[in-house]
């Protein structure tokens, strides 16, 4: 990693590698010191840096004190004229527990893998950053670096492939009261995984026919395909569209796919897209379409990690495709309140993909199952309100969340009612309601001219 950042930013520009050290239990029978500490690397962009030692002295020991023979005097101790500064610089190795409480704000750690100490990070921010300054993170993990920064007046960019990491980076800044901010999913990851299992060299093609032929598609002739993703059913009019990995299947995707069906062999009945991920709103943009001839399948999330396991071959004739989780929400009333008005916004339904595409064992599907039957409500994780939706950027408002027992006194379970006192808007609201289940799967549900209830 060192010789990596000096090619990055150049040998001389490394200001300090520090060692973060830590106590905890030790590793028995390892015949080997224990493990107790990380190294951090400390480097600048240019020879100007930012270093705030005011930010982050430490008090002087007992010893200093004693040693500095001298009265309190101002900010520091002076002796012949010569003035120690309140704390000192902390040297380059830094004692800090890996766990326990956050002396900060009080609240325990939210118990993520590889999460970092409240202190450790608030440190290296507070040193390195001015109020203001835009701080980096791209391998989120729990969000403590974003959360930090936001506690110390810091802008911030934070981001993880996976999706868990992320919906525990929302709650943390939720829970924290953070300012709104923007939060967006730009991909997802299963080119690695298809490069993992079906080998550097692969193409989207070819991972394309895979997903063809386990729903059982035969391909089109070469000349009418594009990039190998497309099949027909057989003995039918039916079009098959395998949609990349390496992209959102959107609007614009569904629309290609009509295209599809209408031109490619003289023209087909219907077609079929089977997508990996989805855009947030797709479920309102099929709506919008209203096409009994397009229909949209999820591809099993897990499919790469049971070819890897299993093969393709013993796939075969087993494999799931589901319809998309749907979400339901009304407005019932939008009511004048002084200068402001109150809005209620209720969560109606919630449809999951089909269980039989979740990586379950017999018991847990079945339990699952019954959820879905008789409180599919409960299988939300987070839910937000955007009571003036552009069509573009979702800004959230309200949220509620699983756990969060000020709401309802049920960790268990999301509130299904929202109340939202907003500033008074002319004319119908355009309101947008995301959820994220405990999978992980995102939907949305626009509810477009929301009028003042008589």
């Amino acid at each position: 990693m060192k010789i990596l950042l000096d090619d990055i930013f150049g040998k001389k520009h490394l200001r300090n590698e520090i060692v973060w050290a830590y106590h905890g239990p030790g590793s028995p029978g390892m015949k080997q010191y224990n493990r107790k500490h990380d190294a951090i690397y400390w480097y600048s962009k240019t020879d100007s840096w930012i270093f705030n030692d005011s930010e982050i002295r430490e008090a002087h020991s007992e010893k200093t004190r004693v040693n500095f023979k001298g009265g309190l005097d101002g900010s520091g101790f002076v002796v012949d004229g010569y003035e120690l500064a309140e704390g000192k610089i902390p040297e380059d190795w830094w004692v800090m527990a890996i766990a326990g409480r956050y002396p900060v704000d009080g609240k325990k750690r939210v118990g993520y893998a590889t999460e970092k100490p409240w202190p450790l990070i608030e440190r290296i921010v507070r040193g390195s950053s001015h109020e203001g300054s835009l701080i980096g993170d791209f391998f989120g993990g729990s969000g403590v670096l974003a959360a930090v920064a936001e506690a110390n007046g810091r802008r911030w960019v934070t981001s993880d492939l996976g999706k868990p990491s992320t919906m525990v980076m929302r709650k943390r800044l939720i829970d924290q009261d953070a300012k709104p901010f923007l939060y967006q999913a730009i991909g997802d990851y299963q080119i690695e995984q298809a490069r993992s299992t079906l080998g550097r060299k692969f193409r989207v093609g070819d991972l394309a026919q895979v997903v063809l032929n386990l729903f059982g598609a035969v391909p089109l002739p070469t000349e009418e395909n594009v990039n190998n993703s497309l099949g027909r059913l057989p003995n039918t009019k039916t079009l098959v569209f395998a949609d990349s990995p390496s992209k959102m299947t959107t609007v614009s995707s569904l629309r290609r796919a009509q295209g599809y069906r209408d031109s490619k062999l003289g023209g087909f009945e219907k077609v079929i897209v089977l997508g990996w991920n989805f855009s947030v709103g797709i479920g309102q943009d099929i709506q919008d379409l209203n096409d009994p001839n397009l229909e949209v399948l999820v591809i099993p999330p897990d499919l790469l990690d049971r070819i890897k396991k299993k093969g393709a071959d013993k796939l075969a004739g087993r494999v799931r495709f589901s319809g998309l989780q749907y979400l339901e929400a009304t407005v019932p009333t939008r009511e004048v309140f002084g200068a402001d008005e109150i809005l209620t916004v209720d969560l109606k339904n919630y449809v999951l993909l089909s269980p039989e595409a979740i990586n379950l064992d017999e018991k847990n599907r079945s339990a699952l199952q019954q959820v879905m039957n008789q409180d599919p409500l409960a299988l939300i994780e987070y839910w937000a309100v955007d009571p003036d939706y552009d069509g573009d950027v979702f800004r959230s408002v309200w949220q509620d969340y699983r756990g969060n027992t000020e709401s309802n006194g049920d960790p268990l379970r999301v509130v299904s009612r929202a109340q939202l006192q907003v500033p008074w808007a002319d004319g119908p609201r355009r309101v947008c309601v995301r959820a994220v289940d405990v999978f992980g799967f995102e939907s949305e549900v626009v509810i477009d001219g929301v009028e003042v209830s008589s």
